[in-house]
C-alpha cells in the first residue's frame, strides 16, 4: 500500500509550535564537521537520526507534510523562523552606553557611536537562546541507526 502525500502550505505559526515542541521534546541537532550535514535525533524512534536541511528532512512528518519538528528546530536554531505580529522582541537599555547611544573612550574629542547597540540606546532581551553560540554540536561522523 502507498503512502499518501498531503501537499499543505506551511504556515509561520505552525513552524513556530513545531520548534517549541522540538523543544520541549529535547530533540538534538548534530552538525558533522567534514560535511556540514545537519542531523536531528528522532523521538519516535530512539537511537535513529534524520538528516535535516534548509530545505527539508527524511523523516516520514516531512515526507507526509512538508513539515516536521527536526525542521523547525533547525529554523528556529539558525535564527530563521520569521516572527509573527505581535511577537516584538522585547528591549532593555544598553550596558555599554547606559542608553545613550554613545561611548566616550579615553583620548578622543567625542563620542563614537555605541558598537553594542549601534547608537539605539537599547538592545533586544535574549531569553532562550544566545545569537553569538553556534546552535550544533559538532560531530566527526553521524552515529548509525540502531
Amino acid at each position: 500500500m502507498e503512502k499518501s502525500v498531503v501537499k499543505r502550505e506551511t504556515r509561520d505559526e505552525t513552524l513556530i509550535r513545531l520548534a517549541s515542541q522540538a523543544r520541549a521534546r529535547g530533540v538534538q541537532l548534530f552538525r558533522v564537521v567534514t560535511s556540514g550535514e545537519v542531523f536531528a535525533t528522532s523521538i519516535s524512534r530512539p537511537g535513529e537520526l534524520h538528516r535535516v536541511t534548509h530545505l527539508s528532512c527524511d523523516c516520514e512528518g516531512f515526507i507526509r507534510h512538508q513539515r516536521c519538528m527536526h525542521y523547525a528546530k533547525l529554523m528556529d536554531d539558525l535564527g530563521w523562523l520569521p516572527q509573527v505580529a505581535g511577537d516584538e522582541p522585547a528591549t532593555m537599555p544598553c550596558l555599554a552606553c547606559r542608553d545613550a547611544g554613545s561611548i566616550w573612550r579615553e583620548g578622543q574629542w567625542g563620542a563614537d557611536t555605541c558598537f553594542v547597540c549601534r547608537g539605539i540606546g537599547h538592545v533586544d532581551v535574549v531569553v532562550d537562546r544566545p545569537t553569538n553560540v553556534v546552535p550544533f554540536r559538532e560531530v566527526d561522523s553521524p552515529r548509525p541507526a540502531a
